[in-house]
């Protein structure tokens, strides 16, 4: 699996790209991406650097840090139909799936309702109040055979990969929303290093975030933050 070959480059390439936005936005009266409605299906049209970023992140792990209102979550959308044909095989027949993590169940609802709108791929969402955490392994067996990209809570799917029912060499992407809360013993955190290292097939990493930090921090604090941020998800 390749890997970058220099963190701080991906993250100083986000940053000069964020900047971009700033301007675009300065252009013109909104920057979500644009969109056509025909017949019943949604066409986005993505910006030039959101086709750069997505082109990145296929090559290598990636924090893509840009503004509120920048569209980072439809690069991870233009990431997961472009990864789709490891997701499209059942389990049985050696598919992978994508999981998508947020840290809360408003944005379980809204990111899997956006993943849905914008491509053909089956999609879950799960949270601690539909009881998942007693759930068995099999029921989990199912919803991963009959989901393509699944979109959980933190908690949920490390204590998934916890009891090992669902192995992380399983899955083609693994995207962490607000990926700045990853100190500490942080799900996020705890999953990279109880599970990503170790993991003999890892899937790619994308996470998004439009803050480098989850606290507040200096500007003489600010080269530390990025190098945790970018240790974390190597």
């Amino acid at each position: 699996m390749q890997r970058a070959a220099s963190p701080s480059m991906m993250m100083s390439t986000s940053s000069s790209l964020a900047k971009r936005s700033k301007m675009i936005a300065s252009r013109n009266t909104t920057v979500n991406i644009d969109e056509m409605i025909i017949g019943q299906d949604v066409v986005t049209i993505p910006r030039s650097y959101q086709t750069e970023l997505m082109q990145q992140a296929k090559e290598e792990n990636l924090v893509i840090c840009l503004p509120t209102g920048s569209g980072k979550t439809y690069i991870g959308v233009m990431l997961i139909k472009e990864m789709a044909h490891a997701i499209r095989a059942s389990i049985e027949d050696g598919g992978k799936r994508t999981v998508f993590l947020v840290k809360t169940v408003a944005l379980v609802r809204q990111q899997s309702d956006y993943i849905h709108i914008h491509t053909d791929l089956s999609v879950g969402q799960y949270y601690g109040e539909l009881g998942v955490d007693l759930w068995q392994k099999q029921r989990w067996i199912d919803e991963f055979e009959h989901h393509q990209v699944l979109v959980l809570t933190a908690q949920v799917f490390l204590n998934l990969v916890d009891h090992n029912y669902f192995p992380l060499y399983k899955v083609n992407l693994l995207i962490f929303d607000e990926c700045h809360h990853s100190t500490g013993e942080n799900c996020y955190a705890t999953l990279m290093s109880r599970h990503y290292r170790s993991c003999h097939d890892p899937p790619r990493i994308l996470g998004l975030t439009a803050s480098i930090s989850a606290k507040k921090i200096t500007p003489s604090q600010l080269n530390q933050a990025v190098k945790d941020i970018e240790n974390t998800y190597r």
